[in-house]
């Protein structure tokens, strides 16, 4: 089964225009590789870097779990 939360990371990166480098880096990873595995699904993202991750993605925690479309849905 796919990882949702990987999958979403992934297309707000890209949004971003950010590598995978670059991402890992500014969320405190040494090496890409694990970007790809989180992003993949092979790993988890450890709940601390949440916050983390939605900062360096300049999103609300929320848009790592849902799209825009989700989230603008539920405000209505």
């Amino acid at each position: 089964m796919k990882d949702l939360l990987g999958s979403r990371i992934k297309q707000l990166r890209l949004k971003k225009g950010m590598t995978q480098d670059a991402f890992a880096r500014k969320i405190g990873y040494r090496h890409a590789g694990i970007i790809s595995e989180i992003e993949s699904g092979k790993k988890k993202l450890s709940s601390d870097k949440l916050p983390i991750v939605a900062n360096v993605l300049g999103v609300d925690i929320n848009a790592l779990f849902f799209e825009e479309k989700v989230l603008d849905s539920r405000i209505d």
